[in-house]
């Protein structure tokens, strides 16, 4: 979905925090349903203030406030509160979450390019780490991807965020079974996603969406990619459940990170079957240099 253009909510946020007794430091981020800003306590420590666009408060906003609520992991985003701000006929339903200063993944690996294979393994760890958490409480994030991956300030620390798109698998689909395609980032997403396959959808999705990700840190290509910047035909690969390209192949052996070609797999029955066994075979890789 493509980003709304411009911050059009930052009059709301000033009231918002004149509420909460808050400081405006400035604008963060925008999206298509919610804009972002850096804010302060009293107390001096920084806030992340989203305040969501009007007509947003609908059940997938309230399953991702509900998804964020339950966790209390150092790998996943924290929420503090949520609220709901009226003025002149007109709710906003805003949340304050912890403020997470070492920017996106994304913006790390536009600046760095790839990262070494110890800091792939550091990587992969806290995030399979933080995906077995969300799988344990039965949630699907269904939007792992670098932009989704907040860093601490040590810029090493990745943060898992935006439930935007979480699916709890105790609820039913917010999805109509006839839509050609579920809620994902395509470049991301397993083919169960593209192809709205929802009996196919669990955590296995994030751990295909994770692979891709740890795929652009280390070798700086999607593992069904055959030729740089053709991205559709990389996605309809995927879709197909064609294999993994043959250089994707060699990379993962070459850099000794052969589990993510299990992670990747086209069918999900060929992925790594429970959080656990994928944790240890991680571990495994890292321990065996």
């Amino acid at each position: 979905m493509m980003p709304h253009p411009g911050f059009q909510l930052e009059e709301v946020a000033k009231r918002i925090c004149e509420e909460e007794s808050l400081r405006l430091i400035g604008a963060v981020g925008v999206g298509a349903f919610k804009e972002t800003y850096q804010v302060q306590a009293t107390d001096g420590s920084n806030l992340a203030l989203k305040v969501h666009r009007p007509g947003s408060l609908t059940e997938r906003a309230g399953r991702e406030i509900d998804a964020m609520l339950r966790f209390c992991h150092p790998n996943i985003g924290r929420l503090n509160a949520v609220n709901i701000h009226s003025e002149a006929d007109t709710q906003y339903l805003y949340s304050l979450e912890e403020f997470l200063s070492g920017g996106t993944l994304a913006q790390l690996l536009g600046t760095r390019g790839t990262l070494p294979r110890d800091e792939v393994l550091a990587l992969g760890g806290a995030l399979i780490s933080a995906i077995a958490a969300v799988a344990r409480e039965r949630l699907v994030h269904r939007d792992i991807k670098p932009e989704n991956v907040m860093l601490r300030p040590d810029r090493s620390t990745p943060v898992l965020v935006d439930f935007g798109l979480v699916r709890n698998l105790e609820e039913s689909s917010l999805t109509h079974t006839w839509a050609v395609r579920g809620p994902a980032t395509p470049l991301y997403a397993p083919a169960e996603q593209l192809l709205n396959d929802k009996a196919g959808i669990d955590w296995r999705a994030d751990q295909f969406a994770l692979a891709v990700l740890l795929s652009f840190a280390a070798f700086g290509f999607h593992p069904y990619s055959e030729t740089e910047g053709n991205n559709a035909a990389t996605i309809q690969r995927v879709a197909a459940r064609s294999p993994q390209s043959t250089r994707f192949l060699v990379a993962a052996g070459h850099c000794r990170l052969p589990e993510l070609i299990r992670m990747s797999a086209p069918w999900p029955v060929h992925r790594h079957r429970t959080p656990q066994l994928l944790e240890a075979a991680w571990a495994a890789q890292g321990r065996a240099g």
